[in-house]
């Protein structure tokens, strides 16, 4: 009965994922992108001449898939090591890392070179690059924690994966609502810059050093929570002034909060902010009053004889809150659709509920499970959510670039759902069972998306996936001599971090208050875009 159901299942997906009008906008679709990236400018010497040494009948998507595939089989070999983040790996393996880390960044940031000097720029491979990055933040937030030893602190192994997906989710949510995608002095290439420091350092030092002792009478914890209270108000403060008085958007969706005529969506709406205020309460207690883990391992916050291991953390901590900020600014005050709308015509907050009912149920399956599922197996727990949220994110950037509105339940989640089901009736099953078949289920969820809408997209382009036309030798020298002259881009056909691009499709002009940053201005159509 059991294979049965997931038989029925798999058969009430549908035909075709994508509709004739989504097609529509799809080739309508305009890149736009504007970044200050502080590093981006001083690594394009390298990707200039990365590319240049790059064979011109290589497709921009393979160069991104390969990079992918090295990304995540030097995390899984780190992971296979130590699984539950407690036991050090041997050194070259954090190298090892490193080294993944260093080729899937250098190959995701000449993709789009590649792309232009071949003339096969197309909206294809802006979401064939969206949907690899969205896979390699997990594995590489799960190979930072790894390699820190995080495992002796559960919840902060927790938080920090989560953290990095929400975040991820989130900046796709605010171009979702904005047009254009963001991307600030510290971002993306500095963070990944940053774990290739943390593995480097494992490997000259090895993992134990992360255990080393400092700041013994500092209560940084203390600091941290007022930080996030402070945060939190100014969050909320922005989001509901926008929520009580934004306005109304196109067909009938609705930004502001009406008085008269409740839609039933914000009653799910409130649930869903009652509830993360609930849990985020209980999320605090833990960290503050957390008692032991597995071996006497601690799993509350450190409050004095802090190890090294967590000073990483309290910087990626400042980093993630005002990634946060930036995005909740943004994706509450920035709409460029009708009324402050969406690109879509559609709530800006519609987006937070796929990605509430990722993250809720992780945190409260972890809490609640009485076998200790998430300490016990980890690093699997971690690569089947994430192959989840995954899934959910590449369905909001098709969402932004087909102008469409974004469904709120998807198959992906069923998972998840066993699982919390399961604890619900005591656990009737082995939650172990249930967490390989979420993860295996997410793996093939994700794959059949992706390839089903990577195939749709070609045969409404009428172009291929993994192969491209193979330029003649002239037109091949054309191509380079442009690529060169019109500026180096770090995806297929997007341009540089450094350089903004106006979306010039179905949308106005977005208003920046940097003035001198909009002399720069491409048309051009990207296909690819660095993200986390």
């Amino acid at each position: 009965q059991f294979f049965y159901f997931i038989y029925s299942t798999t058969m009430a997906y549908k035909d075709r994922i994508l509709t004739p009008q989504q097609l529509k906008k799809l080739s309508e679709h305009k890149y736009s992108c504007s970044s200050s990236s502080l590093m981006d400018p001083w690594l394009q010497p390298w990707w200039n001449w990365l590319v240049s040494k790059t064979p011109l009948w290589l497709a921009p998507n393979l160069i991104t898939i390969v990079g992918l595939v090295v990304n995540i089989v030097t995390t899984l070999i780190l992971v296979a090591y130590s699984p539950e983040g407690t036991s050090a790996p041997p050194r070259w393996t954090c190298l090892l890392c490193a080294f993944g880390l260093f080729v899937y960044q250098s190959l995701d940031s000449i993709d789009g070179k590649q792309a232009r000097r071949t003339n096969t720029s197309s909206p294809l491979g802006e979401l064939f690059d969206h949907g690899c990055d969205s896979i390699s933040t997990v594995f590489v937030a799960l190979s930072a924690c790894i390699s820190c030893q995080l495992g002796h602190y559960p919840n902060w192994l927790f938080f920090q994966c989560f953290c990095a997906i929400s975040l991820f989710y989130c900046a796709h949510w605010q171009t979702y609502v904005s047009g254009t995608l963001r991307f600030g002095k510290i971002d993306v290439t500095e963070a990944q810059f940053t774990i290739m420091g943390i593995h480097i350092i494992s490997f000259i030092f090895g993992p134990e050093f992360w255990m080393t002792k400092i700041f013994g009478n500092l209560e940084l914890w203390s600091s941290l929570c007022l930080m996030t209270i402070v945060c939190g108000i100014w969050s909320l403060s922005h989001i509901f002034s926008v929520v009580l008085a934004g306005g109304v958007g196109k067909n009938g969706s609705t930004v502001a909060l009406p008085i008269v005529g409740f839609n039933k969506n914000y009653i799910i709406l409130l649930g869903i902010t009652i509830c993360y205020f609930v849990n985020f309460t209980n999320f605090c207690k833990i960290f503050l009053h957390g008692g032991s883990g597995k071996n006497g391992s601690s799993v509350a916050l450190p409050y004095v004889g802090c190890e090294l291991r967590i000073m990483p953390l309290y910087f990626a901590c400042g980093i993630d809150i005002l990634l946060a900020l930036r995005y909740a600014k943004v994706i509450t005050t920035e709409g460029c659709g009708k009324n402050g709308s969406s690109v879509a015509g559609t709530s800006v907050l519609s987006p937070s509920i796929p990605l509430t009912l990722v993250v809720l149920p992780a945190f409260i399956i972890a809490q609640k499970s009485p076998e200790n599922i998430f300490t016990e197996h980890s690093s699997l727990y971690i690569v089947a959510f994430g192959m989840v949220a995954a899934k959910v994110t590449n369905k909001l950037v098709i969402a932004h670039m087909t102008k469409a509105e974004m469904e709120y339940l998807d198959w992906s989640l069923l998972g998840p759902a066993l699982l919390f089901l399961n604890q619900y009736f005591n656990c009737v099953v082995p939650e172990i069972w249930l967490l390989w078949f979420t993860l295996l289920w997410g793996i093939q969820d994700l794959i059949r998306y992706c390839s089903q809408v990577c195939l749709e997209i070609c045969a409404h382009l009428h172009i291929q996936l993994f192969t491209i036309p193979y330029p003649a030798k002239g037109a091949a020298a054309n191509n380079k001599s442009h690529a060169s002259k019109s500026g180096q881009t770090n995806n297929h056909g997007s341009k540089p971090k450094g350089v903004q691009t106006v979306n010039q499709g179905t949308n106005p002009p977005l208003k920046h208050k940097n003035k001198k940053s909009l002399s720069n201005v491409n048309n051009d159509v990207g296909e690819d875009v660095d993200a986390l």
